[in-house]
């Protein structure tokens, strides 16, 4: 935000200062402090804070104490988790019932010790990438299911600091999980990823249930040599999604799948893992014009190298980037529906 922005106040430095000041001086919260705490949550200046101060759960907390204390979030992020909580999603517009569309022809169980969360971008924006997921999975001989009253993940009620709307929808996911008799949730979703297996077990203690981005699936079948792959030629770089990577250190994973394609040529960005850039995306909840311009700047980097293509395992991701490349020869894949045509699985190919 501070790249982009060029004040102060968007800095880490500048918001710590300021919340300092309030916690000592102040006895009202300004609301723009609050709203300069709304920022991407892409943990990049924590990766690079030579303290090692955890400042995304400062600005978590401080999000949270200032609603306490009489601030008030914006009217729009107000609306959002409103919907959420009438609809079960942030994306206002759409209805609950909508969101089980995707699945509706590929007779998944309703009970399963594997489900599929399809997620809110999966599920309304993108039916394609949970159906990937499924195809993928039917290949690898794993047989998943999907609970069809699943809600939003809560991530946009964390990020804004309400605490208690978070926990009112983790708790009913969980429970949703546990009846469908699930000891595993596949995702190919960054952002919901990132918020069951990291958000939830600090919210339900007795959480046991492991969750799994695709891309952990499918690097363990490449890693024991089931999985492999037709060619692919052209060449490609890697962009790392902020919720795998700098959250939850999911770095190598995606990287072992795209070097084990035939042909491939694999490319990296100067910017990569931990130091890898925001693609902007979860910044369109704040400013459509802010997140296209931060897209914008990834994919020049992306440009400089002169590749094919940038690939991707997270669906925001997928949709800034691709709006931000659609003005540039660059293709921006997602990496199971790379490879889905391309797998070749040992135990039989389906």
């Amino acid at each position: 935000m501070y790249v982009e922005l060029k004040s102060e106040l968007d800095s880490p430095g500048g918001k710590l200062r300021a919340l300092r000041a309030y916690a000592t001086k102040m006895r009202n919260p300004p609301i723009a402090l609050l709203q300069k705490l709304y920022c991407a949550d892409c943990r990049r200046c924590e990766a690079i804070c030579p303290a090692g101060v955890p400042v995304t759960q400062i600005w978590h907390d401080a999000k949270n104490q200032l609603l306490d204390t009489g601030a008030e979030m914006s009217e729009s992020l107000q609306k959002v988790l409103h919907y959420i909580k009438k609809e079960g999603t942030p994306f206002i517009g759409f209805e609950a019932e909508e969101r089980t569309l995707w699945a509706e022809d590929l007779e998944l169980p309703p009970e399963s010790d594997t489900v599929i969360f399809a997620g809110c971008m999966g599920s309304f924006w993108y039916p394609d990438k949970p159906e990937t997921i499924f195809d993928m999975l039917q290949k690898l001989n794993i047989n998943a299911g999907y609970v069809p009253n699943e809600i939003c993940c809560g991530l946009f009620n964390y990020w804004a600091g309400d605490d208690k709307g978070f926990e009112e929808v983790a708790r009913k996911n969980y429970e949703m999980f546990k009846k469908a008799g699930a000891t595993q949730v596949v995702t190919g979703c960054g952002g919901c990823y990132g918020t069951l297996a990291e958000h939830y077990p600090h919210v339900i203690p007795e959480f046991d249930i492991k969750i799994l981005h695709v891309v952990e699936v499918l690097a363990d079948k490449v890693r024991d040599g089931s999985l492999t792959f037709e060619g692919i030629e052209g060449s490609y770089t890697y962009h790392d999604s902020c919720h795998l990577g700098r959250a939850l250190g999911i770095y190598e994973e995606p990287r072992d799948i795209i070097k084990a394609i035939p042909d491939l040529e694999f490319i990296e960005m100067k910017d990569n893992r931990e130091n890898s850039n925001c693609c902007g995306g979860f910044l369109s909840v704040l400013d459509a014009n802010i997140a296209e311009s931060v897209g914008r700047r990834r994919i020049a980097e992306a440009e400089e190298l002169g590749v094919d293509g940038i690939i991707t395992s997270c669906i925001s991701c997928h949709k800034n980037l691709s709006f931000g490349a659609r003005e540039t020869k660059l293709k921006v894949i997602q990496l199971d529906e790379l490879i889905l045509s391309k797998a070749r699985v040992s135990q039989g190919e389906r």
